[in-house]
This record gives structure tokens, sequence and C-alpha cells, in this order.
């Protein structure tokens, strides 16, 4: 689909090509950004419970998603990625039957490189998924088991999650249950989290490491491994085994701190060494040119500035080689550069 002249095919008023993709057994559609469908063929429109294509046309399209969140961690996929790729989400029809489809979506942009529209094809996977009123729970061995056991929904939602699990993620049980794990990530995650559910739905098994926001306010780092459980060949619940590598994530960033630090000493020392020796004959030179000129002599202010200007490198310099700790600053386009004054 990618290669396909879109934007002329389904703007065209030549039935050809209307045939064509009505023609198509694969639900395709486009839609803005915003959420309007702008076109789709007549097997998006069955798949979904409409008579007709024209049904839809300017639909709202988080109308037809079961969990509306998940058409806002989509599009923000596609947007940070460029496409997604059978990624499973569950949807609902006209009448409000529930069915799953797997997604593979595209973002076109214009010659600015913004994003027009999202282009997809969704295809029917609801015969791959089992779902249940009654859903599976922590029976009391597991539930006192030292690693923390979470059971989630196919959408993320947490159904049931051990004693260990609360003290790992940092909330009780009962704020828990019934919630996306997405709710209490970090802003800007929780695509992280859609996409940990997809791998999952689509190879079986996926691990990740996931920012939490606890009780308290505090971000926990989170490892969790996840696991789909099937019955009678279909996918049913996802089974987690979370565990807290907060300390570990610290220890880490205290080592990169450590070794940037060195990095810091080492680079500061070997400029510093490099520039005393070069800096040391301007001076001498400097000192000289200043004794042999008059003060009314016509180029004396100008080695005077010189040798102000040079005295600066020198204090720069000595800062440079008395760098005793790592301090950064903000320069610009988000980058940091070390803080000589504070650093020294």
């Amino acid at each position: 689909m990618a290669d396909l002249p879109f934007e002329k095919v389904i703007t065209s008023s030549d039935e050809r090509y209307t045939d064509f993709f009505n023609s198509i057994p694969a639900a395709i559609h486009r839609t803005t950004v915003e959420g309007k469908i702008v076109y789709c063929n007549r097997a998006y429109a069955r798949l979904f419970g409409f008579n007709s294509a024209s049904e839809l046309t300017d639909y709202p399209e988080i109308n037809l998603y079961r969990n509306k969140k998940n058409r806002g961690l989509l599009v923000n996929s596609i947007l940070q990625r460029g496409r997604v790729v059978d990624l499973p989400i569950s949807f609902v029809k006209k009448d409000g039957t529930t069915i799953w489809c797997a997604v593979t979506a595209r973002a076109v942009v214009d010659d600015d490189g913004t994003v027009e529209h999202i282009d997809g094809v969704v295809k029917d996977i609801t015969g791959e998924i089992e779902e249940k009123e009654a859903q599976p729970s922590l029976n009391e061995e597991i539930d006192n088991q030292n690693e923390g056991i979470i059971i989630f929904d196919l959408q993320g939602n947490l159904i049931d999650v051990n004693e260990a699990g609360t003290e790992v993620i940092g909330f009780p049980k009962n704020e828990l249950i019934g919630k996306s794990l997405s709710d209490f990530l970090l802003p800007g995650q929780k695509v992280l989290f859609l996409l940990f559910l997809s791998d999952i739905l689509k190879i079986g098994h996926e691990e990740v490491i996931l920012p939490v926001i606890d009780r308290n306010g505090d971000t926990r780092y989170i490892e969790l491994n996840g696991i789909l459980a099937k019955k009678n060949g279909k996918a049913y619940h996802i089974k987690g085994i979370a565990r807290n590598m907060t300390k570990r994530s610290k220890q880490q960033k205290d080592r990169s701190t450590r070794e940037k630090f060195q990095g810091v000493l080492e680079m500061a020392g070997g400029v510093a060494h490099r520039m005393n020796q070069p800096l040391t004959i301007i001076n001498n030179l400097l000192d000289e040119v200043l004794f042999d000129l008059k003060n009314d002599d016509k180029i004396h202010k100008k080695i005077v500035a010189i040798n102000q200007q040079i005295k600066k490198l020198n204090d720069i310099t000595k800062k440079i080689g008395n760098i005793k700790k790592y301090k950064a600053m903000d320069y610009v386009a988000g980058i940091k550069i070390v803080d000589i004054d504070k650093a020294s």
C-alpha cells in the first residue's frame, strides 16, 4: 500500500478507481490525524457493520475503538515511528459487537514533512482472540510468591496482581485493578506499553522496562516480562512478572555519571596541558612587544587589548586544569556543555 498513488486514487472522480478499491477484500481507509475518516472501501465499511462506505465519510473514527485511549496511542506511535505493522487493537462494530483487528498503518506527509493523513489496512483477527466474562485470578499459592505477578487483559488492563506486585508498582491492589498500567507511566511512555502489548499478541512474549510513577510521585523503573496465555488455541490473557529495577537503574546512571566525569577530567587535563605552552610563549612575546612600544604608539592600545584577552584565556585554562567535579549547563537545542566555572 505504501507504494500506491493513494492521494490521486481516492480523490479521483474516475469510477474505475472506486471500483478498484471496493474490489479489494482488505479493509483499507484514510483518516485525518484528528480522527475523521476521509475515505474507506466497501470491505472496511462491512467489517464494522455499515451498509456502505459513504456512511463512514467524516465519521469520527474514535467511535470504532473499544478503548478510546488506544486511538491516541496508535496515532502517537505512528507519528513517532512513521508506521505500525499488525498492531492488535480491540474495536466495536456499529451494533456494539466487539472485534479484534490487526492494524497496519503509515503516516502520509506533505513536501514540508507535515503529516496530512494516516492510511491503514485493518484485518479481522477476532477468531484468534478468546474473551470471557469470568476473568482469571491469582490463586493463593501464586499470590504468596515473592516475585510481582500481574495478570492483564488483552488491552492491558490489570485483572489481578499479587502482594509483591503491588509493592513493585507502588500502589495498593484496589487502586490498580481495572486500570491500564499505562495510566501509571511517565508522560510520553504510554506508546511503549502499547507496543509491548502488541509484541506479546504477535509473538507470544516480550519484556520491557517501564518508568512508573508510584503513589508518592516518585519514578520507579519496572522490568516487566509478559507471556501470552491461550485457551483452546486462542489468546486469553497476559501473565506478567514484574521486578523493581529502580536501584539498578540508579546504579547505572551513577556509573554513567562517573564515566562522564572521568572523561571530563581526562579531557580537561589534556586541554590545559596542551594550551599552557603556547599561551606562555604568547604572554612572553606580548610582554616584550609592550616593553618596546611607547604609550602613544598607534598599535599600543591594540596590543594591550590582545594582552587582556590572552589573560582571560590563561584564567580559563587554569579553571579547566582545576576541574574537580562534573557540572553541566544548557547550551542550545537541548545540548549540554560542561560548566567550567562550577566544575572547577
